[in-house]
């Protein structure tokens, strides 16, 4: 009986094999933080953050991808995806959030025109920088990383539930990215969000601009966390980000500007940040140090903060890299800026990171 289910499933494989390409493809990332805080608001009541020096394996963005296409009968690809997030160390308790599908899961059409998709994935503000700065775009890892919406960079930019893509194919360097991320809707709101990203490229340079703007919806001013709600009253959140990068030889260099207003529908309030990154390459070395720097939120004093982070690796192997990192991260008063990995500080808490680590792919 075992035999016949066993040959049954073979069968079935190699049936699916026959008439769609599918790939198991994924990333082990993990590494040991060495975490060093000051003492700044260890005795509040609220704290988040003792100030205690720690050491813990802290998994740095491992996945696992399930992806297929199939070549439809009138041209194109019916293209899917089905990625899942998993942890090699997690003393941020994030396990909870691994579920299937955690991460970029959708399907789409891919063809002369472009590629649509609809699911769960980046949105165009997040996954259209690597074509805009991708010396900056290129952290080496979360302990380090300076992107995302407790980040100092790229604020806005985030993998949403409910998301329908575009791009465009590329013209002579030219290409645009748009996404519609679809929010709650009631009598009192519609909140949507909407994003467009346009870059140029060539073997030597990239420019390009992006723009997010989260209708119906707010964030507090005074969290450094863009954490979007829905509202009435004419309230939204918008960014835009301008970028360029340049590469000689062994050398890379990456700017970035970025503006995000908060609107509660009485006041807008913006908030400017800059980062600059530079990268060099040296056999089987990779170096990158990058710099960012966020000013404060209008109306509100000590709301900014920066951070500077170096690293380098070493290639194993054309999929196996070791590497070390050390980031300092220093907040006003009135910030709690942090890294990707899920560290937490207090309000005007800053921190030095050091890591070590792996990351191999397959």
């Amino acid at each position: 009986m075992y035999k016949i289910i066993a040959l049954s499933i073979a069968a079935a494989m190699a049936s699916t094999a026959v008439n769609a390409e599918v790939t198991i493809s994924g990333s082990i990332r993990t590494a040991f933080e060495y975490s060093n805080p000051d003492n700044v608001g260890t005795t509040s009541k609220t704290a988040k953050n003792d100030g205690s020096s720690k050491t813990q394996l802290v998994d740095q963005g491992s996945r696992i991808r399930f992806s297929g296409k199939d070549k439809l009968d009138f041209g194109g690809e019916l293209v899917w995806v089905l990625e899942n997030r998993f942890y090699v160390g997690d003393p941020y308790q994030k396990t909870s959030g691994a579920v299937w599908g955690s991460r970029d899961t959708y399907v789409g059409y891919k063809g002369d025109f472009g590629f649509g998709r609809f699911g769960k994935m980046d949105n165009a503000y997040k996954a259209a920088y690597k074509n805009i700065a991708p010396t900056i775009e290129g952290s080496i890892n979360d302990t380090s990383s300076y992107m995302g919406t407790s980040q100092m960079l790229r604020r806005v930019g985030s993998r949403d539930g409910q998301v329908v893509y575009y791009e465009t194919p590329n013209f002579n360097g030219f290409g645009a990215h748009g996404s519609w991320s679809i929010g709650d809707q009631t009598a009192a709101y519609d909140a949507h969000t909407y994003q467009l990203a346009a870059f140029w490229s060539n073997s030597m340079f990239n420019v390009g601009a992006a723009y997010s703007l989260s209708k119906d919806q707010t964030s507090d001013y005074k969290s450094s966390k863009i954490s979007l709600k829905p509202a009435s009253n004419g309230a939204d959140v918008s960014s835009y980000m301008i970028g360029a990068n340049a590469k000689y030889m062994d050398f890379g260099l990456g700017l970035t500007y970025e503006n995000l207003t908060r609107d509660d529908g009485k006041k807008s309030r913006d908030q400017d940040s800059f980062a600059v990154a530079a990268s060099y390459k040296l056999d089987k070395f990779n170096f990158l140090v990058t710099y960012v720097n966020v000013g404060d939120v209008d109306t509100l004093a000590d709301s900014g903060g920066d951070q500077l982070s170096l690293g380098a690796t070493y290639n194993l192997s054309k999929k196996s890299r070791i590497y070390a990192t050390y980031t300092m991260l220093n907040n006003d008063k009135h910030a709690s800026f942090t890294t990707e990995s899920g560290y937490t500080v207090n309000n005007g808490q800053s921190v030095d990171l050091f890591s070590v680590g792996v990351r191999t792919d397959f």
